[in-house]
């Protein structure tokens, strides 16, 4: 069985993503594409197991595996098994490209994903949404599809590293700790890395994967998220009271983050609140 669906884009209101052709493939075929794909491509197991070439190189794709793959990067696949079953879905969109930079998806790659997790059935999710739909829209592809892109930065291991859920469950020990202690203006990474019996480059390498920031400056983001909390609800306590209290020694420091961040002083964004 072959099911799939081709979505006509439209050229009147193009959207910032829109699902070109999307399909459940029970028996994949061998597809030798030395040009590529004109558009964007992904390609998973559902079941059964496939050999993909790539740059030259030979990936199995086994159940809880799949492919991004930009346009136009040349490619080939094939069964291994007797039969061998697959989900896809290829696509496009006025800002795909934003998109995608936006996740750091933006090359072609080999995705690996707990089998039980929620990405394992996302196309098969967008599919029975096209089933069950008698008019589904360009506007529910588009949302189908940008959910599938969240799931894929949330859960997908990339070149074998830890999915981001995984390394944010690494971290949480470290954040529940910062909680109760992010006022203390001592805080080092030694001591940060500590709690989690790692090395702080490590540390580091979790926290930019997971959260796109240093530890260093996700401590002082949430210093600013605490600060601006006692701004409101602390009307009597002065701006280096509230310095004080959320873990800087310098009221001018904290003056700078926070206009920096926020776009304000502390004492306008009090007034403005």
């Amino acid at each position: 069985m072959h099911k799939r669906y081709e979505l006509m884009p439209s050229t009147s209101q193009p959207f910032p993503l829109f699902i070109e052709s999307i399909g459940h493939h029970e028996d994949q075929e061998k597809l030798l594409r030395p040009e590529g794909f004109p558009s964007y491509h992904w390609l998973q197991t559902y079941s059964g197991e496939g050999e993909f070439t790539m740059d030259g190189k030979k990936f199995r794709l086994t159940k809880g595996s799949g492919v991004l793959l930009l346009p136009g990067v040349p490619h080939s696949y094939w069964a291994v098994t007797e039969q061998w079953c697959t989900q896809y879905v290829t696509f496009g969109g006025t800002c795909a490209d934003a998109i995608l930079r936006s996740f750091d998806l933006m090359e072609s790659a080999i995705f690996r994903w707990d089998e039980e997790g929620p990405l394992q059935v996302e196309i098969g999710r967008i599919l029975a949404n096209m089933d069950a739909a008698l008019e589904y829209s360009g506007y529910e592809a588009s949302a189908d599809l940008y959910h599938f892109l969240i799931q894929l930065k949330k859960h997908g291991q990339i070149n074998n590293r830890a999915s981001i859920r995984n390394q944010m469950v690494q971290l949480q020990p470290l954040i529940i700790w910062l909680e109760s202690h992010y006022d203390n203006p001592d805080i080092g990474l030694e001591e940060m890395a500590g709690i989690l019996e790692i090395t702080p480059r490590h540390m580091n390498t979790l926290f930019q994967h997971a959260f796109g920031l240093s530890p260093y400056s996700y401590l002082i983001m949430m210093r600013l998220r605490k600060s601006k909390e006692m701004l409101l609800k602390q009307q009597h306590q002065t701006v280096k009271d509230v310095a004080e209290q959320v873990g800087f020694r310098d009221t001018s420091h904290f003056v700078a983050s926070f206009r920096k961040h926020v776009g304000l002083t502390p004492e306008r964004f009090r007034q403005m609140n």
